[in-house]
């Protein structure tokens, strides 16, 4: 009896040391998880498993197998939870859409859109705004939304590229019309204006490109 019981023993104790494997790596995947859903999430996992081997539906190594790998679990599990990218939550609608909020923060979530698009949309703002000013004045919102919806600067760094490359020129552009374009400028005057505003817009986003970075901190 005792020759036949030690190899189930050893072979338990490999089952067992099998599953506490796969829990402590689902547990690490999901460490995004609040505490108390990834707990819930393995101690289902587990009864899942200490049941299946109870009912012989194979040997550890199996159960395991048929439940897929842990980064696979996880990331159903965040997804379900709203915290990964494009994730369901509970009423349908998408991670960022749904509560808008970051997860324990608080804080809208930003959005992940490229650094240089809104230099170029700020810059180009500039260019098409002495073409045509509502698209310029168009392109430069879009600009501005993009940049506080950023999660490339912090919220400060936000507010100085904003000042540096909206606020500035267009307070540069009121200045001209209200104060020297009444009084029919020189075209050397109109010329440096024009290249004044550009050197400080394209100043302001070239700032923004510097400083980019990818923080999350910002709201937005």
């Amino acid at each position: 009896m005792n020759t036949t019981e030690k190899p189930q023993n050893a072979a338990n104790g490999a089952g067992d040391t099998l599953v506490r494997d796969y829990l402590a790596a689902v547990g690490r995947e999901t460490s995004a998880l609040p505490a108390e859903r990834r707990q819930e999430l393995l101690a289902d996992l587990a009864e899942h498993i200490e049941t299946a081997l109870a009912e012989g539906a194979g040997s550890s190594k199996d159960v395991l197998s048929r439940l897929g790998d842990p980064r696979a679990i996880a990331a159903t599990a965040l997804q379900e939870s709203g915290l990964a990218p494009g994730a369901v939550t509970g009423d349908g609608s998408g991670s960022g859409a749904g509560t808008g909020k970051a997860p324990g923060t608080g804080k809208a979530p930003g959005r992940r859109s490229p650094a240089w698009l809104v230099a170029l949309l700020l810059v180009l703002a500039l260019g098409v705004g002495y073409l045509w000013v509502p698209l310029g004045f168009a392109l430069k919102v879009t600009g501005s939304i993009v940049l506080f919806r950023s999660r490339h600067w912090t919220a400060g760094q936000k507010w100085t590229g904003f000042g540096l490359a909206v606020l500035a020129p267009s307070a540069m552009n009121v200045a001209w019309f209200l104060f020297s374009y009444p009084h029919d400028p020189s075209q050397s005057a109109y010329v440096t204006a024009i290249a004044a505003t550009v050197v400080v817009t394209v100043g302001g986003a070239v700032w923004l490109w510097w400083a980019r970075g990818g923080t999350d901190t910002a709201a937005g």
